[in-house]
């Protein structure tokens, strides 16, 4: 059963293979065989590229494409300017991780006036967690005089409920925060399409318990 993006894959891939000859249909159909989904290319190893490579020459063009392509996703463009929310700042880094297979951690330091003046890639796990140095986040925050910080992690999975050791990382992110006089602002889990805000999830919960 072919679904939208299955179509939309045929048809990409046909455009730059398909010129009208007998032998571009049978490439055509020889590589669809082999990569019947997009997953599949991205799951496409060096050797496999080189292989391709020697079979035919227009070969060459597609996975050029392919390059540009993922080179699109995983460009990132400055994330300067005003951290009005967390949902807004979810937003950009849903965009800026969405090409990302591993969990990351970044770090976002603000000034005064809560404008961004610093975001740094800290930690690159694995797909399903990544280790955190609290020591490290403070010392980029400090070394750059931020006022505030956020944290934000991305979760391939795109379940975005925080896990035991995210929790445990919130909490002495806080509390070094505290001591250091450093204003922490949130703990943003991002997905594919969602998120999960640690302040947010906290104002929530508090007026809960303010109408109960």
């Amino acid at each position: 059963m072919f679904t939208p993006e299955s179509t939309q894959y045929l048809q990409l891939v046909g455009r730059i293979l398909i010129d009208g000859s007998e032998e571009a249909n049978v490439l055509f159909r020889q590589f669809i065989g082999q990569y019947p989904t997009p997953i599949s290319i991205k799951n496409m190893t060096s050797a496999e590229k080189e292989r391709l490579l020697e079979e035919d020459e227009r070969m060459e063009v597609l996975l050029a494409a392919i390059e540009l392509g993922t080179m699109v996703v995983r460009s990132q463009a400055p994330l300067l300017g005003h951290a009005y929310s967390s949902q807004l700042l979810s937003t950009e880094m849903m965009d800026r991780l969405s090409g990302e297979n591993q969990e990351s951690l970044y770090l976002v330091g603000t000034d005064v006036h809560n404008d961004i003046i610093d975001i740094k890639k800290m930690f690159v796990g694995g797909l399903s967690e990544c280790s955190v140095y609290p020591d490290r986040v403070f010392r980029r925050a400090l070394l750059q005089s931020a006022n505030g910080i956020a944290v934000v992690h991305n979760h391939p999975s795109g379940n975005v409920e925080p896990s035991s050791a995210d929790i445990a990382m919130i909490k002495r992110l806080e509390k070094g925060s505290r001591i250091l006089g450093i204003t922490f602002l949130d703990f943003l889990i991002v997905g594919r399409n969602s998120y999960y805000s640690w302040r947010e999830n906290q104002a929530f919960h508090k007026n809960e318990e303010e109408k109960s």
